[in-house]
């Protein structure tokens, strides 16, 4: 036994979570908006060596409080939004928004607890495992327990180790093979070959390190410079970025919204085909109002299309949703999928019940259609909001047939600009992951279009 494994073994509760504190701190910086990414390639490593040599309980609590510190770091944006949003929109006292993000960041951090647990389990029957099937296996554990934190009313896959990355033009090219899982996968594999080389004294794991992280930032330098420009039909899109926040568009009545939209149509008149408005353009459902024949009226005359984000209402049912408009009305609706949760719909109500008070605006139905829009033989569609986050839906309307991806969203909840990076980011890991263009239209913070390369 080497003195570093010795040592690891003596270790006491204080300073095992003094490590994952560490650990947290560390990777939480290297997430889009904060420090630097390279921080992602080794900030596991202290947290190996805290559930080291302890029982599979302890773990399970070592690892919950890892992904508590880690969460609260990496969307510390969350709080001041919940604290400021609920006090203006539904007027309760401040700390219930502080009681929200701790419910959030207990959540979230129960995965991680989940992977300490099994981990350590795996761990302490590992003397008959050949090393880099070992190696293999836990960083399986790891990507399969990120897997389960994007799956269901709960999901959410935000501080994925791979959005440290976005920005990593050429090793994020790998995405487009193994998706974001697969990429955690392999950083999390390196964060585990370093600890293996302070355990072990084993040159050949640092060699690998050394080459999979120079390699990464090295590849991303030069690839930019091999893109060759993109063929095919040209089409012209325009983007419309209001800055209106979420305060001021809720006391707007729809004709003053309206004054908006109308002058990026004019603004943009014979320079686009289709023009995006951002979610939530107008706060409530415009069909057959002044402001619908009036959009309808200008966009015929100006032979011009439109997104435009509004709540659509169906048989008594409110929809979050983006319209298609001509000329002609409406020639499509998609309506969102997944939902905010606690925000935008109340997942398990016989569970949390008692949380519906942290609806911000209303809650919603999910839509139900994969809408693909089409103009002039070019198809494309509209994901909403938090839907950037999840690839699985983003690779499906791709499978459907849309030759480019948009997200209009609405990020004026927002003061942070880290919580717009954050968002941005996921934009990019869709665009990559599918080869496609990949709009984002923002009502405030960031407004963009990415190549499929990222």
């Amino acid at each position: 036994m080497s003195k570093m494994q010795e040592g690891v073994r003596r270790i006491g509760v204080q300073k095992r979570l003094i490590l994952l504190s560490i650990s947290a701190i560390v990777v939480a910086i290297s997430m889009p908006g904060m420090v630097s990414s390279i921080f992602v390639w080794f900030g596991l490593v202290p947290l190996f060596f805290a559930l080291k040599n302890t029982s599979v309980w302890r773990s399970l609590f070592f690892g919950w409080y890892f992904g508590i510190i880690y969460i609260a770091i990496s969307m510390y944006w969350l709080l001041p939004t919940l604290i400021k949003n609920i006090a203006l929109f539904n007027g309760f006292p401040e700390f219930l928004g502080v009681l929200a993000f701790v419910m959030l960041i207990i959540i979230e951090g129960f995965f991680f607890g989940i992977f300490g647990f099994f981990y350590t389990f795996f761990e302490n029957r590992n003397e008959r495992v050949p090393s880099i099937l070992h190696v293999l296996s836990v960083a399986g554990i790891y990507t399969l327990v990120e897997f389960l934190r994007g799956y269901g009313a709960l999901g959410f896959t935000g501080s994925r180790l791979s959005d440290a990355l976005y920005r990593q033009i050429g090793t994020i090219q790998l995405t487009s093979f193994i998706g974001t899982l697969g990429l955690t996968f392999l950083i999390f594999i390196v964060n585990y070959l370093i600890y293996s080389f302070f355990m072990e004294r084993k040159f050949k794991s640092l060699t690998v390190v050394a080459s999979i992280v120079a390699g990464s930032y090295i590849f991303s330098f030069i690839f930019p410079y091999f893109i060759s420009p993109n063929s095919g039909k040209a089409l012209t899109i325009g983007a419309v970025q209001p800055n209106v926040t979420v305060s001021q568009r809720y006391l707007m009545n729809q004709n003053e919204i309206f004054k908006d939209v109308e002058w990026g149509i004019k603004d943009l008149n014979g320079k686009t085909h289709i023009i995006f408005f951002p979610e939530g353009t107008f706060e409530s459902e415009i069909s057959n109002t002044n402001v619908y024949f009036n959009l309808v009226d200008l966009l015929k005359k100006d032979d011009m299309r439109a997104i435009i984000g509004y709540p659509s209402v169906k048989d008594g049912k409110i929809y979050n949703s983006a319209g298609f408009f001509d000329g002609n009305g409406i020639e499509g609706i998609y309506s969102k999928h997944i939902l905010v949760p606690f925000t935008e719909t109340l997942p398990y109500p016989q569970i949390f019940g008692a949380f519906g008070f942290l609806k911000l605006a209303q809650f919603f139905t999910p839509g139900k259609n994969f809408t693909i829009f089409s103009f002039e033989g070019t198809k494309f569609s509209t994901q909403i909001c938090f839907e950037s986050y999840f690839g699985w839906l983003s690779r499906k309307f791709t499978d459907d047939g849309a030759q480019f991806l948009v997200v209009i969203t609405d990020d004026s909840w927002f003061d942070q600009r880290t919580a717009l990076v954050q968002h941005f980011a996921q934009s990019v890991m869709r665009a990559v992951e599918n080869r496609k263009w990949m709009v984002q239209v923002a009502d405030t913070g960031i407004t963009g279009i990415i190549n499929p390369y990222g």
